[in-house]
């Protein structure tokens, strides 16, 4: 779905400028989906980044090269994702430049039909990543009055408010309350199977990554990472091979 080594050809150009981000998001999708199953595999950071970086530069050429709006909050979002998960500060704070806010782009503003909530995540991002934490805590509260989005699960208030307060006792907290409810979870829909020998996990369960994953949970988490702050891990929903990707670009 990422389609790394595919440029911007001329059918895809064409796509962007008459219908929008459809198939960047599609792409962002599955970057985000691939990134999970290297931390997973526990791949090299270094084959990581060789990945993420072009197809991050390649998700703001998108952005430069059309007004269109339709998808493009949701693409922002999963984009930013994809920088905050492996990507340098430098090209972090280049996406978070770019994307959209609660605000909207080219005269274009978010609709209340998922829009708006997509718009004001990434721009409670957005702001947060770049020092602003009146307008990160200001687009917060358009989040929770929003409408949600059908199409991706985010995370939580729990886990985003004491994030923006800087409690990180409670995001840690909250971070492992989120991954008991994942556990829990997976044993009802039988995506895990467990014994006294082993501990089964159905991926396929979960290839639907922005609905049945907490990328929103990692993206927070390793924000707090880049700024020093201890943050809880999971085997399976936030692998300890995250935390030390993100050490490794110190």
């Amino acid at each position: 779905m990422a389609r790394f080594d595919a440029p911007l050809d001329q059918a895809a150009l064409d796509y962007l400028r008459e219908d929008g981000f459809g198939d960047g998001e599609t792409r962002s999708v599955g970057c985000l989906g691939w990134i999970w199953g290297q931390w997973l595999s526990k791949a090299p950071f270094s084959e990581i980044l060789r990945q993420v970086q072009p197809f991050v530069d390649r998700g703001m050429e998108m952005q430069a090269l059309t007004s269109q709006f339709e998808k493009r909050p949701s693409h922002d979002l999963f984009l930013l994702h994809c920088a905050i998960f492996c990507c340098q500060d430098a090209q972090i704070r280049m996406v978070a430049e770019r994307v959209t806010d609660s605000e909207g782009a080219n005269g274009h503003r978010p609709r209340d039909d998922g829009e708006l909530y997509a718009s004001a995540w990434t721009g409670m991002l957005k702001h947060s990543i770049l020092g602003d934490g009146g307008k990160a805590r200001a687009q917060a509260e358009i989040l929770w009055k929003a409408s949600k989005d059908i199409s991706f699960k985010a995370s939580t208030k729990q886990l985003v408010v004491p994030y923006l307060a800087g409690d990180w006792d409670a995001f840690r907290k909250n971070q492992k309350k989120d991954f008991e409810q994942r556990w829990e979870q997976a044993r009802k829909q039988g995506a895990v199977q467990i014994n006294e020998r082993e501990c089964v996990i159905h991926l396929d369960r979960y290839s639907s990554v922005q609905q049945s994953w907490c990328w929103a949970h990692c993206g927070l988490a390793l924000l707090a990472r880049r700024q020093g702050v201890d943050v809880a891990t999971d085997p399976i929903w936030f692998p300890p091979h995250a935390i030390q990707c993100v050490d490794a670009l110190k």
